[in-house]
Protein backbone atom coordinates (compact mmCIF):
# COMPACT_ATOMS: atom_id res chain seq x y z
CA UNK A 1 0.00 0.00 0.00
CA UNK A 2 1.44 3.36 -1.04
CA UNK A 3 1.56 6.13 1.57
CA UNK A 4 0.52 9.63 0.49
CA UNK A 5 3.32 12.17 0.22
CA UNK A 6 3.88 15.81 -0.68
CA UNK A 7 6.83 14.97 -2.94
CA UNK A 8 6.22 13.90 -6.52
CA UNK A 9 8.89 11.80 -8.10
CA UNK A 10 9.47 12.10 -11.84
CA UNK A 11 8.17 9.25 -13.96
CA UNK A 12 10.36 7.57 -16.53
CA UNK A 13 10.13 9.18 -19.94
CA UNK A 14 9.62 7.15 -23.09
CA UNK A 15 11.25 7.91 -26.38
CA UNK A 16 8.61 9.07 -28.81
CA UNK A 17 9.60 9.89 -32.38
CA UNK A 18 7.08 10.91 -35.01
CA UNK A 19 8.54 10.92 -38.50
CA UNK A 20 7.71 14.08 -40.46
CA UNK A 21 6.73 14.29 -44.07
CA UNK A 22 6.07 17.62 -45.78
CA UNK A 23 3.03 17.71 -48.02
CA UNK A 24 2.56 21.18 -49.57
CA UNK A 25 -1.04 20.52 -50.67
CA UNK A 26 -2.10 19.36 -47.21
CA UNK A 27 -0.25 22.28 -45.62
CA UNK A 28 -2.08 24.74 -47.91
CA UNK A 29 -5.46 23.17 -47.08
CA UNK A 30 -4.77 23.31 -43.31
CA UNK A 31 -3.68 26.93 -43.61
CA UNK A 32 -6.88 27.91 -45.47
CA UNK A 33 -9.10 26.02 -43.01
CA UNK A 34 -7.41 27.69 -40.03
CA UNK A 35 -7.89 31.15 -41.62
CA UNK A 36 -11.59 30.42 -42.18
CA UNK A 37 -12.00 29.18 -38.59
CA UNK A 38 -10.27 32.29 -37.23
CA UNK A 39 -12.54 34.55 -39.28
CA UNK A 40 -15.64 32.70 -38.06
CA UNK A 41 -14.47 32.95 -34.44
CA UNK A 42 -13.89 36.69 -34.80
CA UNK A 43 -17.36 37.19 -36.23
CA UNK A 44 -18.97 35.08 -33.50
CA UNK A 45 -17.01 36.88 -30.81
CA UNK A 46 -18.81 40.11 -31.67
CA UNK A 47 -22.21 38.53 -31.09
CA UNK A 48 -21.47 36.28 -28.12
CA UNK A 49 -19.86 37.31 -24.85
CA UNK A 50 -17.49 34.60 -23.71
CA UNK A 51 -16.98 34.12 -19.98
CA UNK A 52 -13.43 34.07 -18.70
CA UNK A 53 -12.22 30.83 -17.25
CA UNK A 54 -11.61 30.93 -13.55
CA UNK A 55 -8.06 30.41 -12.44
CA UNK A 56 -7.45 26.89 -11.23
CA UNK A 57 -4.92 26.24 -8.48
CA UNK A 58 -2.36 23.69 -9.60
CA UNK A 59 -1.65 20.59 -7.55
CA UNK A 60 1.76 21.74 -6.36
CA UNK A 61 0.39 25.09 -5.15
CA UNK A 62 -2.43 23.31 -3.35
CA UNK A 63 0.06 20.97 -1.64
CA UNK A 64 2.12 23.97 -0.56
CA UNK A 65 -0.94 25.73 0.89
CA UNK A 66 -1.99 22.60 2.79
CA UNK A 67 1.54 22.10 4.14
CA UNK A 68 1.71 25.74 5.31
CA UNK A 69 -1.69 25.50 7.02
CA UNK A 70 -0.77 22.26 8.77
CA UNK A 71 2.56 23.68 9.93
CA UNK A 72 0.80 26.86 11.15
CA UNK A 73 -1.62 24.75 13.20
CA UNK A 74 1.17 22.54 14.55
CA UNK A 75 3.39 25.41 15.68
CA UNK A 76 0.40 27.35 17.00
CA UNK A 77 -0.70 24.33 18.99
CA UNK A 78 2.82 23.86 20.39
CA UNK A 79 3.20 27.50 21.44
CA UNK A 80 -0.36 28.55 22.35
CA UNK A 81 -2.13 25.25 22.96
CA UNK A 82 -5.73 24.47 22.13
CA UNK A 83 -6.55 28.21 21.94
CA UNK A 84 -5.12 28.29 18.40
CA UNK A 85 -8.16 26.37 17.15
CA UNK A 86 -10.50 28.87 18.83
CA UNK A 87 -8.59 31.81 17.32
CA UNK A 88 -8.65 30.33 13.83
CA UNK A 89 -12.44 30.03 13.97
CA UNK A 90 -13.11 33.39 15.64
CA UNK A 91 -10.91 35.57 13.42
CA UNK A 92 -12.67 34.66 10.12
CA UNK A 93 -16.08 35.00 11.81
CA UNK A 94 -15.08 38.44 13.14
CA UNK A 95 -13.89 39.49 9.68
CA UNK A 96 -17.17 38.34 8.05
CA UNK A 97 -19.21 40.13 10.74
CA UNK A 98 -17.20 43.34 10.26
CA UNK A 99 -17.58 43.15 6.48
CA UNK A 100 -21.36 42.59 6.68
CA UNK A 101 -21.78 45.38 9.23
CA UNK A 102 -20.32 47.99 6.83
CA UNK A 103 -22.76 47.11 4.04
Amino acid sequence: MKLPSFIRLPKSKKFNFDPRHYDPIRDDIEHRVSEINNNVKLKNKKYFDYKKKSEVISGSKLQLIIALLLSFFLFGWLYIGNKIFIFTTLIPLWYIFKKNRKS
